[in-house]
């Protein structure tokens, strides 16, 4: 038994079928899998992280053949890639139906497909037109296929179970044997039926049978070995040879792997997968070190070392060291040096004084040989990673196809049609979100725009040697301008007054709506996205190198007034080893960028600084119930989330993100139309779900974002964090509070609040704090006004007195009081009435303790962030009802005699006592109306009079 080792789980894909192969040296290994995605893994370092590209919507299998990797796509197609970029490198061809496996040959160009569409499909690689040739035959689904060494035999399992062979040359189906379960399509297997030829000879295959694996003779069909498991009580499903012949590697539907040596039949390791989970992809390395390489159904990757013994042969180096040492030995054939005399004592024997002393030549020997086997462990090398190339933001790949050029708050501007692919139609299509601000427009891509930006001024897509504007407003207008050689357009940004394009060379040019080249600058390094906000344009550079993992990215603002130009660097917020992954303004202008982390940031210009305002991944979820957290940590290793937030535009006005969630991709698709979703622009406070926490970040918000309509919202949520800590007893804090805002209208209300409360302590130090402020106002010398009356009549609660000399008596004690602001409340307010004046003047008494002390100057303004206020008496002012008399003041003529009993003339000795507490007076004369023109008369009749309410 050998010491079978496996090393730990790496997450690879998504759950679902996937399938791993080596490279031909073996220093790489290649796996593809449901999410789509083909990734490069180095077999030497496993710290270095996977190389990877989006190919499709899923793929089922990948093999390595030159140059190039082999993969079969949702597409029903096999494409290209080159290695090790993986990149895409064309297509080798299209079918009707999906290919479930794909198997090369080992000393030709031949590649098999084995295909849904019950046929297995052959292409000889060197030939330039790549004929296929096509085995069918089949009942159901082809499963798996494999080529003879000699490329002279071809087999091939499907879902009928039957196992077929046909000579390649001929064509001819040579035998058939049923051996596996039946299944009516590949995804709906659970056995695979996986099987290999012998990879030396060839004269050999071996397939799974059940809880066995059989070994067929192909030269008489006879069966050579049928190799079990007492341990194994699940079918086989894969069987592969090792490199050398020798051994057979063989994978259960439970996880089970099994290896026997072939030419005793003997079992030589046994060991299972840690979650007892089917095995759906591996490989032997090429190099025949006894590495293995395997994936499962739930996407991850595993890697067994020491499977079998790999003691390399010398006798040749040994045999050369031999005659290379004795080549003028000497005749000792007469000698017999092992014949000692063991009877005599005396006898001197010489091997054994050497043995005795210099030790076993057989030992030194073997030491000499792992001494000469020994290689040099290499220096780990320190993985590159390369700088982020330049994107478009709200954009898509450019190997997409169809993609997105553009998508902001104005519209979505689409294109079909891939760049390599010379026949197909080329277009582009711009949907505009409102339809009453401009119609649909659709172009026809003759010169294979790449780039686009959207705004509500103009639409400009660009080549890498070209840019296209068409103004909204005047679409026959359009124009366009060619760049000479070198010269290559990576960027382009449009606003409502500028159209931008960057430049390989760092440069930026400028440009109006209409045609007219304003400015060109000049960025101090590789251009990584570009935006533009009316007259200002955002562009995202690499300030260095990448450092520990880190893209050193900085953010430049420049604002073109006329002629000139002013600029500022903002830095960047990019998390821990993450990319930027959208760069743009909100619709007030404020700076927005989102990391790849799912981290969105905002640089207020209030603030100068960015600040987090929302992560995206707290509000998307993963659509999977089965996680474990090591899948997690690999998801925020390579920053690969099962669902991700594709940011379009940021609504600060009201605090909304707008964009796509997109399930299991990066970007969103085309088919069915993507929906459009919103989500809250919170901080990431601590302990987000408590009240306490929701009011705080609100407070924060309101205060450094421009919120429409939170002017009495601050307020109350103000109002409510003071009163949840005095209810807690946390006086420090609701003290704490008040001193952070030092707003004099909150203040007011938490001196109310305290005092009914009875915290007497937290009472005074209130005090204090209005004091100083208080104090500060008058230091700033900010002038003190009268509150202006109203030049209309306005309807207040007043009282009336028929004796002249409570008239004159009120008169100069409103000179002489001072005017000290009330806060009511509301309640207060609605019970007063001209019947119970005499008792809310005794409640005011009994509060002139608070009220004197607490009397604020009205300010000019008073400055509070991000909002200016004016400060009043009262947090909430009540509206004062209508004057029932205006309307009839104004339609009446003015009595030309003068009446007595009129409420319009003054002169009849009707007397208005004004108690409006808001503005803190005790009585005034009712102002004359415009309409009020009569010149004074004599009172003629009663010389006083009063209304007396009856109950």
């Amino acid at each position: 038994m050998t010491n079978t080792v496996h090393g730990p789980l790496r997450y690879a894909h998504d759950e679902g079928h996937t399938d791993v192969c080596y490279t031909e040296d073996g220093t790489k290994f290649i796996t593809c899998g449901a999410d789509g995605d083909i990734r490069i893994w180095s077999s030497t370092d496993d710290s270095e992280d996977p190389i990877h590209n989006c190919i499709g919507e899923w793929a089922l299998s990948v093999r390595h053949k030159g140059n190039n990797l082999y993969v079969a796509t949702s597409s029903n197609d096999i494409q290209i890639l080159t290695l090790p970029e993986g990149d895409r490198d064309g297509v080798l061809d299209r079918f009707v139906a999906p290919i479930n496996h794909i198997a090369t040959a080992k000393d030709s160009k031949l590649i098999a497909l084995a295909g849904e569409d019950m046929e297995v499909k052959m292409i000889n690689l060197e030939r330039e037109n790549k004929e296929v040739t096509i085995f069918d035959g089949f009942l159901g689904p082809c499963l798996c296929v494999a080529i003879s060494p000699n490329s002279k035999m071809l087999a091939a399992s499907s879902g009928d179970t039957k196992l077929r062979f046909w000579n390649i040359e001929t064509t001819e189906m040579l035998k058939e044997i049923s051996c596996f379960p039946k299944v009516n399509s590949f995804s709906n297997a659970k056995n695979l039926c996986r099987i290999d030829f012998d990879p030396v000879k060839g004269t050999q295959l071996a397939y799974p049978n059940e809880q066995s694996v059989i070994i067929l003779n192909t030269s008489d069909w006879s069966t050579q070995a049928v190799l079990a498991c007492e341990n194994v009580f699940s079918a086989f499903s894969i069987v592969q040879y090792s490199p050398c012949g020798k051994y057979i590697l063989a994978t259960t539907e439970g996880g089970d792997f099994v290896i026997w040596e072939v030419s005793s039949e003997t079992m030589v390791s046994c060991s299972k997968h840690e979650k007892s989970i089917a095995v759906c992809g591996l490989m032997w390395n090429p190099t025949g070190n006894g590495e293995i390489v395997y994936t499962d159904i739930e996407g991850q990757l595993g890697v067994i070392t020491g499977a079998i013994k790999t003691n390399p042969q010398r006798t040749d180096e040994a045999e050369t060291i031999s005659n290379d040492g004795f080549d003028d030995a000497v005749e000792l054939e007469g000698i017999q040096f092992e014949d000692d005399d063991e009877d005599n004592e005396n006898a001197v024997s010489v091997e054994k004084l050497k043995r005795e002393c210099m030790g076993s030549p057989d030992l030194e020997l073997k030491n000499l040989e792992e001494r000469s086997s020994h290689t040099l462990t290499p220096r780990p090398r320190t993985p590159e990673i390369p700088l982020q190339p330049p994107f478009m933001p709200s954009s898509t790949p450019g190997h997409l196809d169809p993609r997105y050029l553009c998508w902001n708050e104005v519209g979505v501007v689409k294109s079909y049609g891939r760049q390599a692919d010379e026949t197909a139609s080329k277009s582009i299509e711009v949907d505009f979100h409102d339809a009453t601000f401009h119609n649909n427009m659709m172009l026809q891509n003759y010169q294979d725009y790449t780039m686009g930006a959207l705004s509500t001024a103009a639409l400009a897509v660009a080549s890498s040697s070209q840019i296209h504007v068409i103004p909204l407003a005047a679409s026959s207008k359009e124009w366009l301008l060619k760049m000479e050689e070198p010269e290559e357009i990576v960027l382009v940004a449009s606003s409502e007054n500028l159209i931008c394009f960057a430049m390989a060379n760092y440069i930026v040019r400028v440009c109006s709506i209409f045609g007219i080249q304003r400015c060109v600058v000049s960025i101090p390094g590789p251009l990584v996205s570009m935006v533009a906000f009316k007259n200002i344009l955002m562009v995202a550079y690499h300030a260095a190198g990448v450092r520990k993992g880190d893209q050193c990215i900085n953010i430049r603002l420049m604002k073109f007034e006329g002629t000139s130009v002013d600029c500022k660097d903002i830095g960047s917020a990019l998390g821990p080893e993450s990319t930027l992954m959208w760069l743009g303004f909100s619709d007030v202008g404020t700076p927005a960028m989102m990391d790849s982390l799912g981290m969105l940031s905002l640089y207020p210009h209030n603030s100068n600084t960015w600040i987090p305002f929302c992560d995206t991944t707290r509000h998307v979820s993963f659509y999977t119930v089965q996680t474990n957290i090591a899948i997690i940590l690999n998801y925020c290793r390579h920053q690969i989330y099962l669902m991700v937030f594709f940011v379009t535009t940021v609504f600060e006005t009201n605090q909304t993100v707008g964009g796509i969630k997109c399930k299991g991709s990066m970007y969103p698709g085309f088919m069915p139309r993507p929906t459009m979703c919103e989500i809250p622009l919170q901080p990431p406070f601590a302990e987000a779900a408590t009240e306490k926490t929701q009011m705080e970040m609100n407070l924060f918000t309101w205060s450094v974002l421009q919120v429409n309509d939170t002017d009495k919202k601050f307020k109350e949520t103000a109002l409510k964090t003071f009163a949840l800590a005095c209810k807690n007893d946390l006086d420090q804090r609701a003290l704490e509070f008040m001193e952070i805002l030092a707003n004099p209208q909150i203040l007011t209300l938490a001196l109310k609040y305290a005092s009914k409360l009875d915290k007497r302590r937290l009472v005074g130090k209130l005090m204090d704090i209005a004091t100083k402020l208080s104090d500060e106002s008058e230091d700033l010398g900010v002038a003190e006004i009268s509150t202006p009356e109203p030049a209309t009549v306005k309807p207040v609660y007043r009282k009336l007195s028929l004796s002249a000399a409570k008239y004159s008596r009120n008169k100069a004690q409103k000179t002489q009081e001072v005017s000290t602001p009330v806060v009511l409340q509301k309640s207060h307010v609605e019970n007063r009435t001209p019947s119970n004046t005499d008792h809310s003047n005794e409640e005011a008494v009994s509060e002139s303790t608070i009220n004197t002390q607490v009397s604020f100057k009205l300010l000019v303004i008073f400055t509070y962030p991000a909002h200016t206020l004016f400060i009043q008496e009262s947090l909430f002012p009540e509206e004062e009802p209508k004057n029932p008399f205006l309307k009839s003041l104004k339609k009446q003529p003015v009595n030309t005699t003068p009446n007595p009993l009129s409420l319009t003339d003054r002169t009849a000795g009707v007397v208005f006592e004004k108690e409006n507490k808001k503005n803190g007076e005790t009585g005034e004369k009712r102002k004359l109306c415009d309409l009020e023109s009569t010149k004074k008369g004599k009172q003629r009749k009663l010389d006083s009079f009063k209304f007396t309410k009856h109950s």
